[in-house]
């Protein structure tokens, strides 16, 4: 970062506000006598360091989330906010696309590299989080799978799906005669691939899955599943993408994702901040044969009269642009800000360095765990996750609080804070998990904490763990 002032600006600035030296400025904003040692540095820097050092030296208070359930504190580079650039700060859609070039090339460049990353043909851009983007996926398999048999009115949902995604899905079905059927879990966190057969019928229109799930679960069946449910509409739900970069390093699923008819994907991660819950972002993907039923718009590149690329809008089944009974959504806009900054972070970062990031974000989790369970400080519930798990730990509520007075870390969030439905909490009992909610938390690392801090944290919770023995 640099002050865009030249020397004799600053020096004059001094004299009239009658500071001997700069650092007398920082000294008051910091209250440290030293604010900035270059020495300290030393060598060059990556750009997280850099901040995470002068962040440290301000007296700012500033937390670390280690939440998740949605909502991910990854590392967003500066060049996100710098090019998220006041042109684009409009929801107005572009209709005019001659004066809306560049908006329409982004938003085109946000489904090339979205399709690329899941593995699909097409998606829109976009929808207003995750949860609102499942819900229409649900609504999109029902209008597929009418062609097969329109009298079908259920859909299967596993009980591991996130409850929040859940109850938007129940708002937008429950006066359309669409009734979800609840699939177990096993003691693994994963479906119940027995129980998922035993619930396939004739009235069975779409199959809905988590991967990872609400406990942070890799569903590794996710073909098999396809297979087994056969011309049922498969939706996939995903709330944290990194999760294709670790299980393909070349940018993919591979296998699972091209098997599901539908992706219904939380973005937020990809440049978006946790900003107190939104705005976020959310859409859907698909096969090319299911565009018709897409909703939302889609941009498209052709060429202009001279020949040269353009690009403009190509499919908007919304009801603003076809009669009512043929719209597909009733979307009035979505979350073009947030899909260029997805596109901005994504080509910032490259795909070597979405690799790592989910890498970390994997060895991360992994570390905690094996902390937790080796030095008895709680329990896994569920091992095989990605970068979040459900942890058992004893007093969660007071160890929540000393961690967050103590060090400034929002240590994961518990079961009680979430409207659980009946099913889950029937589900957890059945596995074995008897636990109080309160003690059954979601705890989540990211690629923005070192082992170092997870250590601190795990120091303040192995205090807490021994005075409540003794």
């Amino acid at each position: 970062m640099y002050i865009p002032h030249t020397t004799e600006d600053i020096e004059k600035a001094r004299r009239i506000l009658g500071i001997k030296e700069i650092d007398d400025i920082f000294r008051e904003i910091t209250n440290r006598e030293e604010f900035f040692d270059p020495k300290e540095l030393g060598e060059p820097l990556p750009q997280q360091k850099i901040i995470d050092y002068f962040e440290k030296r301000s007296n700012i208070k500033r937390y670390k989330y280690f939440v998740g359930s949605g909502a991910y504190d990854h590392f967003i580079p500066p060049i996100v906010d710098s090019l998220v650039r006041s042109e684009f700060l409009t929801s107005y859609t572009p209709y005019q696309a001659e004066v809306s070039q560049g908006v329409l090339k982004i938003i085109w460049d946000f489904q090339s590299l979205i399709c690329e990353i899941l593995d699909q043909d097409v998606c829109n851009s976009s929808h207003y989080d995750g949860a609102t983007a499942a819900a229409e996926a649900v609504l999109m398999a029902k209008r597929i799978y009418s062609k097969i048999n329109e009298n079908a009115n259920k859909f299967l949902i596993a009980n591991s799906v996130h409850p929040t995604y859940l109850n938007v899905i129940q708002t937008y079905t429950s006066n359309l005669n669409l009734h979800p059927v609840f699939i177990e879990f096993d003691e693994k966190g994963k479906l119940n691939i027995e129980k998922l057969m035993e619930n396939i019928n004739e009235d069975v229109f779409a199959v809905v899955i988590q991967s990872p799930n609400f406990f942070g679960v890799i569903e590794e069946d996710v073909s098999a599943i396809k297979n087994i449910v056969g011309d049922k509409i498969t939706v996939l739900i995903t709330t944290n993408p990194f999760v294709y970069f670790l299980i393909h390093p070349s940018g993919g699923m591979g296998a699972p994702s091209p098997k599901v008819d539908i992706v219904a994907a939380n973005l937020q991660p990809f440049g978006i901040p946790l900003s107190f819950g939104g705005p976020y972002l959310g859409v859907i993907a698909t096969r090319m044969e299911h565009i018709r039923n897409l909703p939302g718009r889609i941009i498209g590149q052709t060429v202009d009269k001279d020949g040269k690329t353009a690009y403009t809008m190509i499919l908007q089944t919304r009801e603003q642009h076809i009669r009512r009974e043929k719209a597909t959504s009733n979307i009035c806009t979505n979350q073009g800000l947030m899909a260029i900054r997805n596109t901005i972070y994504l080509m910032s970062m490259g795909k070597d360095n979405l690799i790592k990031i989910a890498q970390k974000n994997y060895t991360n989790i992994r570390f905690l765990m094996t902390k937790i369970n080796e030095e008895k400080l709680g329990k896994v519930v569920f091992e095989n996750v990605f970068n979040e798990a459900l942890f058992y730990i004893p007093n969660y509520t007071k160890v929540y609080k000393e961690i967050k007075d103590k060090c400034n870390v929002i240590f994961g969030i518990n079961l009680s804070k979430f409207k659980l439905h009946k099913e889950m909490i029937d589900n957890l009992r059945k596995v074995g998990i008897n636990h109080h909610l309160d003690d059954l938390a979601i705890i989540c690392t990211t690629e923005k904490y070192s082992k170092q801090e997870i250590n601190e944290v795990l120091d303040i919770l192995k205090e807490i763990s021994f005075q409540a023995t003794i």
